[in-house]
């Protein structure tokens, strides 16, 4: 109750202020930002109807390279390719870098209730920049509610996975929407969700 607390305040808050103008000075300031495709190689995650979410997430990596333009933000990718990548190097890459925010992407799926969907944004309390994290997850919140989308409905929940747990960063796991929902499974597999998801992201980094 107490963590639900902290994320409804830092929701108000951030309705408020997380998009007012910013001082010049954030133009002449770069940030690092890892996106970490979640699963790959012999690691498929979850798969419903011939759907992988290692190949979903992969190729909204690919679109997010590919769409990048602010020279402001610096983006690195810990699976560049669909090659197996094991937690712990993942892990040891994104500390190597040191960013100001690891986003690790993957898609959910519960194939018992078919009907369940939506976003999930997973941030953990073990990891030492806890209070970014809330921050960081109301803002991604606050910009999805804003913008013109195709996901569903978003929630942000405590979990302790280790890309979010270990890395020596602000950190945030997104569960996309649900492989097992059909409506979602064809967006999320579809060249133009991916393509939508992509640009959002991008459009959530330029603001932070």
């Amino acid at each position: 109750m107490k963590n639900f607390s902290k994320i409804l305040f830092a929701l108000c808050i951030v309705g408020c202020f997380a998009f007012a103008t910013k001082p010049d000075s954030r133009d002449e300031k770069t940030i690092k930002v890892v996106i970490d495709a979640g699963h790959g190689g012999k690691d498929d995650g979850q798969v419903i109807k011939g759907i992988s979410e290692k190949e979903v997430v992969y190729q909204i990596t690919q679109k997010i390279k590919a769409l990048h333009e602010n020279k402001n933000v610096e983006i690195f990718f810990s699976r560049p390719d669909n090659e197996f990548v094991s937690l712990e190097e993942r892990v040891e890459f994104v500390n190597k870098i040191n960013p100001d925010l690891v986003i690790s992407i993957h898609a959910n799926a519960h194939p018992q209730f078919e009907e369940k969907n939506g976003t999930e944004i997973y941030i953990s309390e073990r990891n030492e920049f806890k209070e970014e994290n809330y921050n960081y997850a109301a803002k991604l919140v606050s910009h999805l509610a804003l913008q013109p989308n195709s996901l569903g409905k978003v929630s942000v929940k405590m979990a302790n996975f280790k890309i979010i747990r270990e890395t020596n960063a602000p950190s945030m796991l997104i569960e996309l929407g649900f492989l097992s929902n059909e409506k979602e499974r064809n967006f999320l597999s579809s060249t133009e969700g991916q393509t939508e998801i992509a640009q959002l992201i991008l459009n959530f980094l330029d603001k932070i």
